[in-house]
């Protein structure tokens, strides 16, 4: 049975370790089956932890061992179930390694801005078809006929979905920020406003249109070319960011693909 520990310098404490190592470790593989430690210092530890956590060690095995250790530091040679075992645990540190090269440095800030530019790409269009679906009302010579209470759902609807769409937008910044991303800063801080200009809009209601002589409290009548002036307004708006944050999307998956999964 093979056992990591990673010498705790701070504590001058071995403790066991299940799942990964980084370079700056140094760790002991304890072998029970055949009564060996093998010891590992990791590239980017020190002489200074190698020598303290070998004398803890060593003060362990007379302490506490019931049968007499060996112990091996790891060469080139190492056992194949030893190398193994240490592949597996470097796998973190590995990624780590890799990941460095990149702009975005942590794990969290790549899945967390790839799912928030997911989301922020496709609420938009959403909004558009939501609103866009006015096309299909009842018509009447050249006017739309919708019921009010339909009216107020259509409206709301857009509205709700572009708040969400302006609430990504600011965990998107601060990721954007901490990361120093300066063109997501840029991107998002004009998404804020283009989103906060168009729930400033939509929050007009029932002035949005100029409905005609014919409408009533309950059901309202809108010139066809009110319609598509309003939705050539929207749509311009939402392509103001949508474009930008298609692009953006799409780079960045491709670029930072292999940490998302």
């Amino acid at each position: 049975m093979l056992k990591v520990f990673i010498f705790y310098e701070e504590k001058n404490k071995w403790i066991e370790e299940h799942s990964h190592l980084l370079y700056h470790d140094f760790a002991a593989f304890i072998d029970e089956d055949t009564k060996l430690i093998y010891l590992w210092n990791g590239p980017k530890s020190t002489k200074e932890r190698l020598k303290k956590g070998t004398e803890v060690l060593y003060r362990l095995i007379q302490q506490f061992a019931e049968t007499d250790f060996q112990i091996k530091k790891l060469n080139k040679k190492i056992p194949s179930h030893i190398k193994s075992c240490l592949e597996n645990y470097l796998e973190v540190a590995k990624k780590e390694e890799k990941i460095a090269d990149y702009q975005y440095s942590q794990f969290f800030t790549i899945r967390i801005h790839a799912l928030i530019s997911i989301i922020s790409l496709i609420l938009p269009i959403i909004v558009f078809v939501i609103l866009a679906s006015s096309l299909f009302w009842d018509t009447l010579g050249n006017d739309y006929i919708i019921s009010a209470n339909n009216y107020n759902n259509w409206l709301l609807m857009a509205f709700i979905l572009l708040v969400i769409c302006l609430l990504l937008f600011i965990p998107q910044l601060i990721i954007a920020i901490y990361e120093y991303d300066k063109a997501i800063i840029v991107f998002s801080s004009i998404s804020m406003i283009i989103s906060i200009s168009l729930l400033v809009y939509l929050q007009q209601g029932i002035f949005l249109f100029q409905f005609q002589e014919s409408s009533t409290p309950t059901l309202y009548y809108i010139t066809k070319i009110d319609i598509y002036l309003f939705l050539l307004l929207i749509s311009s708006a939402i392509m103001l960011f949508e474009i930008p944050n298609f692009i953006k999307t799409v780079n960045f998956l491709a670029t930072y693909k292999k940490f998302l999964f």
